[in-house]
């Protein structure tokens, strides 16, 4: 009974000494990146802790290695572990565990961790500073936003200036940059602005992708050339290119004298004509240049034009006799047509006038493969449509002398249309005096900003 107070004393006093143990934890970070393998380092550090065997383990989805025990006999005792997520742990945002040091399941220690757990797109920033489009160097910049590791990143970057494909490793809130080879002509060709950065992450839960922005700085200069050549056909060409990267408003002008401008034609027609005395000055501009764009004036002056003009005029009066001996008149125009949905509609007008009374009269014309038929006509509707062959027929009949008849039709198409939309002509077959004749209309074509224009 004497030894009972005795062994009782000894056991507090073990009790006591067991939880004198004192321990602190230090981690280089206490984010995780969901889509990512990255892991958390813990330092944990331990004093005053009695000789023998620990494990350090959680019960919460976090994986704690090495899970094998370990054994402490001097003091201070110091210890790394790794702690990465488990599959399972399906949380975003900021998530609290236990974790636990265990000796011989006498004695046990635990603390708790608050960890925030996020996505790739919230830890990576893509961008890059303003790019001097004269240094020949392109780059952008990959950046982490969060004081955590991200090893073994592998991913695809494209803009509208390059491509490439990259395997990193960032350090926290590290900013990477990378350079890039770009095509000078595509450099040259592309306007200062902000442009799209495309990425994707690859990542063990699939790929990940992540936009940025690319600013490309200004560049202004415009390069100017003249051509002279020819003696009895003297041309001069003006060439104004841009070599910057902003569009940029030019202005070109000639001179000539009130003789030689009346055997001079230009490729553009200018914009001003102003005559002082003997002298006619001639100006173009051209008020958006893109870059890498030229506007080019080419003036011809033909001194051989005077001789020429007798074989001009008696090929105009042959024109015109055979003009006036036309026994009919074919005309096709074209117009814009709006419509609800803003779709391509083009209305098509064929006017035929008789200079003679002609027979048998029909009108053929061709729709291009890109547009459709609109099924409502005109007050005169055609009196057969060849699917196959795309072409609208209308049984005239016989034509008084003055006669008049216009007939139209619309054209529709989903598909925009941009620049000049050509038209095929149309074609009248008549009989006159018991003989078949054939006439086309005009040549017909329709440009799209005339759309533009009338908005």
């Amino acid at each position: 009974m004497k030894k009972l107070p005795l062994f009782l004393t000894m056991v507090l006093l073990c009790i006591s000494f067991i939880s004198a143990l004192e321990f602190s934890a230090e981690y280089d970070t206490n984010i995780l990146v969901r889509d990512m393998e990255n892991s958390i380092e813990l330092t944990l550090k331990i004093e005053n802790a009695s000789e023998g065997t620990y494990n350090l383990y959680t019960l919460s989805d976090i994986s704690i290695h090495p899970s094998e025990t370990f054994v402490i006999g001097d003091d201070p005792f110091e210890k790394k572990f790794t702690m990465t997520a488990k599959d399972n742990l399906d949380v975003e945002g900021y998530y609290s565990f236990t974790y636990t040091l265990n000796h011989r399941n006498v004695e046990k220690f635990d603390k708790k961790m608050l960890i925030d757990l996020i996505n790739l797109e919230d830890a990576i920033e893509i961008g890059s500073d303003s790019i001097d489009p004269t240094s020949g160097e392109l780059s952008f910049y990959v950046q982490n936003k969060k004081s955590a590791s991200l090893k073994n990143l592998s991913a695809k970057f494209s803009s509208i200036l390059f491509e490439t494909e990259r395997t990193f490793d960032i350090g926290p809130n590290e900013k990477l940059e990378i350079f890039v080879d770009i095509d000078e002509n595509k450099l040259k060709k592309t306007k200062a602005g902000v442009y799209i950065i495309k990425s994707v992450f690859q990542t063990k839960k699939g790929d990940k992708k992540i936009e940025g922005n690319l600013y490309l700085g200004e560049k202004k200069g415009i390069t100017l050339t003249k051509d002279r050549s020819g003696i009895l056909i003297r041309s001069e060409t003006i060439t104004k290119v841009n070599a910057g990267n902003v569009l940029e408003s030019v202005q070109i002008k000639l001179e000539r004298n009130i003789f030689s401008r009346l055997f001079t034609s230009f490729n553009i027609e200018p914009i001003f004509i102003e005559r002082e005395g003997f002298i006619v000055e001639y100006t173009w501009i051209k008020e958006k240049l893109n870059p890498a764009e030229a506007y080019i004036i080419k003036a011809e002056t033909n001194y051989i034009f005077p001789f020429l003009i007798i074989v001009f005029a008696t090929l105009a009066l042959l024109g015109f006799k055979r003009f006036s001996e036309t026994k009919l008149e074919l005309k096709k125009s074209v117009s814009h047509v709006k419509t609800k949905n803003d779709e391509f509609a083009l209305k098509i007008t064929l006017s035929l006038k008789a200079k003679t009374e002609i027979e048998n009269v029909s009108l053929v014309d061709k729709v291009p493969a890109i547009v459709k038929i609109y099924r409502k006509f005109g007050t005169v509707k055609p009196d057969k449509i060849d699917a196959e062959s795309r072409r609208i027929h209308w049984h005239i009949g016989d034509l008084n002398a003055g006669e008049e008849r216009i007939f139209t039709y619309i054209v529709y198409s989903k598909v925009g249309v941009v620049g000049k939309f050509s038209l095929p002509k149309a074609l009248v077959v008549f009989e006159k005096e018991e003989k078949i004749h054939e006439v086309n209309s005009n040549n017909v074509f329709f440009m799209s900003d005339q759309i533009k224009g009338k908005d």
